[in-house]
């Protein structure tokens, strides 16, 4: 593997490491239709994640969950007190009442869900080439079974898979095309 395939191959699996830009900017706007000052703010995310700023490298992205889930409790504590206006747009971040705390559970974060969804499509579209080739699903998920960690399908996990069908493919469609050359010139 070069170091430009594993970069990508990096970039693909799900990363806990620190959250992104748009990330970032969520938490921001969380915090102004909660109505926190800023040292408010940074004190809900000291309380919930130990770190004060959304740029800190140690928030998660089940931090980010958490905090969410804290400001949303705070933004409708408000909204029952009347100290803020109950949501009117259809982009406001907290659209109804427990979105995020029901929405992101600990099991997985909003970034898991996302990246499983395409994950498990550009698996299944893999399997077909597979298939399409003439191996049998039984091929594919003796692959599964071989490469998967212990704890089974976790987005990690899928992303290994992934990996491996990718090579797996590219070297039965090397082969089958080596043996088209050999018929072809074998013919002349």
């Amino acid at each position: 593997m070069t170091w430009k395939a594993f970069g990508k191959w990096l970039n693909s699996c799900p990363s806990d490491r620190m959250l992104t830009r748009s990330q970032q900017i969520l938490l921001k706007r969380a915090q102004r239709e909660a109505g926190l000052e800023d040292g408010e703010y940074r004190d809900a995310l000291g309380a919930v994640a130990g770190c004060r700023s959304s740029t800190d490298p140690k928030l998660t992205n089940r931090d980010l969950d958490r905090c969410l889930a804290y400001l949303e409790a705070i933004y409708w504590r408000r909204v029952d007190l009347g100290k803020v206006q109950a949501p009117c747009k259809p982009s406001a971040v907290f659209r109804q009442r427990r979105f995020w705390s029901q929405k992101n559970t600990s099991a997985e974060t909003s970034r898991d869900r996302y990246i499983d969804h395409g994950l498990k499509a550009e698996i299944r579209a893999i399997e077909g080439q597979l298939a399409s080739l003439g191996f049998p699903d039984s091929y594919c998920q003796g692959i599964k079974a071989r490469v998967l960690p212990p704890g089974g399908e976790t987005v990690h996990g899928l992303a290994i898979y992934k990996a491996a069908l990718q090579r797996t493919l590219r070297a039965k469609l090397n082969q089958f095309t080596a043996g088209e050359k050999e018929a072809v010139s074998s013919r002349q």
